[in-house]
């Protein structure tokens, strides 16, 4: 066999090699990874699920006051400083969908009426970006608190050895009632944001209901599997945020669970719609196994 023969016949087989090893028997967590990594939110959920297992191996799979304990909440709290940098600046992205979701409601009060259902969803588009707005916008300022870009009276790690007490809350800060109260109004913007939002989802799922009946599952984008979904999540997150609040307590362990379960729906969300984009993994092409053994004969 001459080696310009040769030469093609080894990379079809070494490229088919390749696809059964990768392709069916290893590839497909690595793929679903790189999928959900591909937006800036599925990193934020995926760092959330190793932040609510953290929260929750800390009082389940760890002694109390112990090593391993206080490694578990280090992990946790390392976590959830750098989640921040994720919703850095998102607050000028609510404006847009503030913006998008009159667009629906108009677009839906003209084709189906103003008491339709698109319309509504538009209108509660409008109110739930509004709080995600000031979410946001508290978020930020709480993380620009924490390493000094605004005064608070709660001095950053970095600069403790500069302090000796005495450390005020700024003009900003002070306005605004302190850490503590921006933290609760930060939360408060989130339960109604939330509030929304499951509104929002509900009417929607009772929408995909309608038109596709409680038959079976169409395809892993179904409408009526992702507004379940969504509406699992944020009721996990709503119960975590009313722990937050103090209103309703829960413990670490339980509000770990709660954490995972929201951040494994909002997983699923994010690499569902990576799919439909399809800007993710790609399929490659490969030669059979037909050719390979036909290669291998010649």
């Amino acid at each position: 066999v001459k080696a310009s023969q040769a030469s093609p016949r080894l990379l079809e087989t070494l490229n088919w090699h390749v696809s059964t090893v990768y392709d069916v028997h290893v590839g497909q967590p690595f793929n679903f990874i790189y999928d959900v990594l591909q937006f800036s939110s599925g990193r934020d959920k995926f760092c959330a699920l190793m932040q609510g297992y953290a929260k929750f191996a800390s009082e389940v799979l760890a002694t109390p006051d112990s090593e391993r304990h206080w490694m578990y909440r280090g992990i946790e709290d390392s976590l959830s400083d750098g989640r921040k940098i994720f919703r850095l600046f998102k607050e000028f992205r609510e404006v847009y969908k503030v913006r998008r979701g009159w667009s629906r409601f108009s677009q839906g009060a003209q084709e189906e009426g103003t008491f339709s259902i698109p319309a509504a969803c538009g209108v509660l588009d409008m109110l739930g970006h509004s709080c995600s707005f000031f979410y946001y916008l508290g978020d930020n300022l709480l993380w620009a608190a924490s390493v000094g870009l605004v005064r608070s009276k709660e001095v950053p790690k970095m600069q403790r050895r500069m302090w000796k007490g005495f450390c005020k809350n700024g003009a900003i800060l002070n306005s605004l009632g302190g850490v503590s109260n921006v933290k609760q109004k930060r939360n408060w913007a989130s339960v109604w944001r939330l509030n929304f939002a499951i509104g929002a989802n509900i009417l929607l799922f009772y929408k995909a209901v309608q038109r596709l009946g409680w038959k079976s599952l169409e395809d892993p984008d179904d409408a009526r599997l992702f507004h379940t979904l969504e509406i699992i999540g944020m009721l996990a997150s709503y119960r975590v945020l009313l722990s937050k609040l103090k209103i309703l307590k829960a413990s670490h362990a339980r509000l770990g669970l709660l954490a995972m379960l929201a951040a494994a729906c909002g997983i699923w969300s994010n690499w569902r719609k990576v799919r439909r984009k399809n800007c993710g993994t790609k399929t490659f092409v490969v030669a059979s196994k037909n050719q390979k053994v036909e290669a291998i004969q010649n």
